[in-house]
Formats: structure tokens, C-alpha cells, sequence
């Protein structure tokens, strides 16, 4: 009686554990100061969503990536998560590539890549657009600022 009992108690504990991962995944990982173009500020706050959703598990909640991203591998060989949050090389790539790395994975630019970002398909292309909103809201104004000149067209 007393070992079901104990099953029965770490069951509800992992229950009740894991409700509450999965609800706080779901958040916004940084907070977001209101702006005044509303519009931006509408597709940053679900940007944050999405990325808390579809990004963070790998990339950190954040977006500080893995601190040996570019010294090591893990142990399937594979290229760790950079951070994106502006002290990695995020910024050093065009608006366009960005895209199509969320989008459909680094293997669209280097059919060899070792690494487990295989992109998501399944987001639309508004929702891969929000979700670079928030990673460049994340970045330091002094980044924004040299990505925007870099990217004007």
C-alpha cells in the first residue's frame, strides 16, 4: 500500500511538474517595453512567443545559446546552438538568410552541416518574420544599429 502510495505521489509530483515546464515555455522570454509603432510591437510580443515555443529549448530562454558554441561539439558531433542575442554571429547574416535558416535549417546553405538546426517548415512566413522581430529587439541598440546598416538596401 505505502509503495503505491509513493508511486502514486511522484506520478502527481512529475504531473504537476511538468505542467507548469510547459507552462512557462509558452511565455515571453524577455520582457518587451512598450514601443510606439504598434505594429512592431504587436510582432515582437509574438515573436517572444513563438521563439519561448520553438527556439529556447536550444538556443536558451535567453537567447544566450550554449557557452561552447563555437569551440566544441556535443556528443553526436553536431554544432552546439550559437546565442542570439547578439554576441554570437546572428547579426552578421542578412534578413533573407535568417529567414530561411528558422525556416528550413542550415542544411539549405551547407548540405554538410553537422548540427541539429533542421529549421521549421511548419511556421509561417509571419511567424518566422515575428520571431526575428524579437531576436533583433533582444540585440543591443549599438547591434541594431550596424545590422541596419548593414542590411539597408
Amino acid at each position: 500500500m505505502k509503495k503505491i502510495l509513493l508511486i502514486f505521489v511522484v506520478v502527481l509530483l512529475l504531473a504537476v511538474g511538468g505542467f507548469f515546464y510547459f507552462m512557462t515555455k509558452s511565455q515571453p522570454v524577455a520582457e518587451i517595453k512598450q514601443i510606439d509603432d504598434e505594429v512592431l510591437y504587436a510582432q515582437i510580443q509574438l515573436g517572444s512567443q513563438l521563439y519561448a515555443t520553438n527556439c529556447a529549448s536550444c538556443h536558451g530562454e535567453q537567447l544566450q545559446g550554449n557557452p561552447k558554441w563555437n569551440i566544441t561539439t556535443d556528443e553526436d558531433g553536431d554544432n552546439l546552438p550559437p546565442p542570439l542575442n547578439g554576441t554570437g554571429h546572428t547579426w552578421h547574416h542578412s534578413p533573407e538568410q535568417l529567414f530561411n535558416i528558422i525556416k528550413y535549417g542550415l542544411k539549405i546553405y551547407n548540405e554538410g552541416y553537422k548540427g541539429k538546426m533542421q529549421g521549421n517548415p511548419d511556421l509561417s512566413d509571419e511567424d518566422v518574420w515575428s520571431i526575428l522581430a524579437y531576436i533583433k529587439y533582444v540585440w543591443p541598440e549599438s547591434i541594431r544599429q550596424k545590422y541596419d546598416s548593414m542590411t539597408q538596401h
